[in-house]
């Protein structure tokens, strides 16, 4: 009997030793993940101050220097700020929201996102990978989503499921996409074909190389001025809007172009007209006609979108009383923080 007892004891200590041993090269890892982060801060920080050093003698110009085009805006894109009180897209958002990178598990046999996930849990431990997920989440269309704050998990995480379940499972871990730009009042010589190059050349100390910028689309403002969009990496992002950008005759300057994608039919989110299925309702009153033919005062405006949202989350309820076109709505800001979680700042 003290034989046996005696033999319990050591395996179970035996397996105390290596659990603990696990913990402490994971806490290891995490403590050289910090060390790292503070270090990319230590980096920052002269940038930072330097930025602010850029903007205080940006604040010093005559209203004359500062004066500048706005963009056009309609009802899906928040306007870019004017002057001295510039603000970039995180300030728009209103909140800070933390960077997560995620991972889309489909099955290859029609299997139900519960069953995907009870397969999951069986043949991937993530304590034995050594990452960290923050969420598992069960998608209405059928798919799992993985979530992780550090970018590096993700892609192990994703690696492993398509080592244990490829046969039965397909991974697609998401990319982030790469922010959009508007350069305002740029001068007619300016086009989608040349405004890297003329940039470039321009612009010697911003060292931009080809490839940098992508120019998508420019368009006329109201007073006859024109702007351009173009997408462009984080780092060439950072660049331009602590710039004043030459471009032929005209110094130019570059906003964060913002845009929660929205259909005019019915003012929700996330979808065009064309593939609109519900019924018409008037954006400022939620009513069944055209915005034209609404004469609703302002108090009996209604957002939509919010309504929608009390409707499916009766523990949480905002309020309703604005319209859809409103630019402080909870829903819109909702939608642009999660352009921010999956936008390469």
């Amino acid at each position: 009997m003290r034989k046996d007892l005696k033999k319990t004891f050591y395996e179970t200590l035996s397996t105390l030793r290596s659990l603990f041993q696990s913990m402490k090269e994971t806490l290891d890892e995490k403590t050289i993940q910090i060390k790292h982060l503070e270090n990319e801060v230590t980096k920052v920080n002269p940038e930072l101050e330097n930025c602010r050093s850029m903007t205080q003698k940006g604040q010093a110009e005559t209203p004359r220097d500062r004066k500048q085009e706005t963009p056009r805006i309609d009802s899906r894109q928040v306007p870019p700020s004017q002057g001295s009180n510039r603000k970039l897209y995180s300030s728009v958002a209103a909140t800070h929201v933390e960077t997560t990178h995620k991972a889309l598990i489909r099955s290859r046999v029609n299997q139900t996102p519960e069953t995907i996930k009870k397969l999951l849990k069986s043949k991937v431990n993530p304590t034995e990978i050594r990452v960290w997920i923050t969420s598992l989440k069960l998608l209405s269309d059928g798919r799992v989503m993985i979530e992780a704050n550090i970018k590096k998990d993700i892609e192990i995480m994703g690696n492993k499921i398509e080592e244990s379940c490829g046969a039965e499972l397909e991974v697609n871990i998401q990319k982030r996409r790469n922010p959009s730009l508007v350069l305002l009042s740029i001068p007619e010589g300016i086009n989608l074909d040349n405004a890297e190059e003329t940039l470039a050349k321009q612009n010697p100390e911003l060292d931009i190389k080809e490839g940098d910028i992508r120019a998508k689309f420019s368009y006329t403002t109201k007073r006859e001025t024109r702007n351009l969009v173009i997408e462009v990496g984080p780092g060439t992002r950072r660049k331009l809007m602590q710039a004043r950008i030459k471009l032929g005759w005209v110094i130019c300057r570059a906003d964060d172009y913002i845009v929660a994608k929205r259909c005019f039919r019915r003012s929700r989110f996330n979808h065009n007209f064309r593939d609109c299925r519900g019924e018409e309702a008037c954006p400022l009153c939620t009513g069944s006609h055209k915005l034209r033919d609404c004469t609703a005062t302002k108090s009996e405006y209604r957002c939509i979108n919010c309504s929608v949202y009390n409707r499916h989350h009766t523990n949480s309820q905002i309020n309703t009383a604005h319209s859809s076109l409103d630019k402080t709505c909870p829903s819109l800001l909702a939608v642009l923080e999660k352009y921010k979680q999956n936008t390469n700042y």
